[in-house]
């Protein structure tokens, strides 16, 4: 049967032909062509809006970082720079107080050294009363022991025999009145045998004694003996 046959029978029937394939071939390719260049601008453009995101996010990671780094060296800066001024304020303030104590306080030192002069000096005054008080006291006890034991005498009269054994001449030992009697019991001897003279001088206060020689006298009285024990302790009269 031939085409033409076929034709006749089938109006819708159409002759193939080579070029009809290769037509459809060439536009397949084409649509290809075009999806893979379609593809390729697709991707294109998503790299290129991923990188300028990337380099977006960049610049933003960098003014962040930026803002944020300034905030913390501003903040650093202004709290070294508060603690400074607040050291320095305090140390001012310091320095206030004390020129301002000091002020206050000078007439108080003068004051204070015045007053440790005077107790110093008090010091001195009361030490010196104090002996004083004790000489009179010694005293007073010595008289009065003298008064109640009138034999001390005899002490006082050997011990100026030993303190002067080469007295020269004839000395003489003079006591009071009431005295007289005790001595030349008890001394009366030994006073003979070394050359002294024994008598009475009411000039004398019961418990004193003189010696008297050619050459020099020796007072053996208790107020004597007393002034040379004040001078012996820097109470004596001037």
């Amino acid at each position: 049967m031939s085409d033409r046959a076929h034709g006749d029978r089938n109006p819708h029937w159409q002759r193939w032909e080579m070029g009809q394939l290769e037509r459809r071939q060439s536009r397949r390719q084409g649509d290809v062509d075009a999806g893979r260049q379609n593809v390729a601008a697709s991707e294109e453009q998503q790299r290129r809006q991923e990188d300028e995101l990337r380099r977006q996010g960049a610049e933003r990671g960098f003014e962040e970082g930026r803002a944020s780094g300034y905030e913390a060296g501003h903040g650093e800066g202004y709290a070294a720079g508060y603690q400074a001024g607040l050291d320095q304020a305090l140390a001012d303030h310091q320095a206030r107080l004390d020129a301002e104590l000091a002020t206050t306080l000078e007439p108080m030192s003068r004051l204070v050294h015045h007053f440790e002069r005077a107790i110093s000096q008090l010091d001195d005054d009361v030490a010196y009363a104090l002996v004083e008080l004790a000489l009179e006291t010694g005293r007073q006890l010595a008289g009065r022991q003298l008064e109640l034991a009138p034999e001390h005498i005899l002490d006082d009269i050997e011990a100026l025999i030993a303190a002067e054994p080469t007295l020269s001449g004839s000395p003489t030992l003079c006591v009071h009145p009431d005295d007289l009697v005790l001595v030349q019991r008890e001394l009366g001897g030994m006073l003979n045998d070394i050359g002294w003279q024994l008598r009475a001088d009411q000039s004398l206060t019961p418990g004193d004694c003189r010696v008297e020689t050619e050459q020099r006298e020796i007072d053996a009285s208790r107020n004597d003996r007393w002034e040379r024990l004040r001078h012996a302790v820097g109470h004596g009269k001037h």
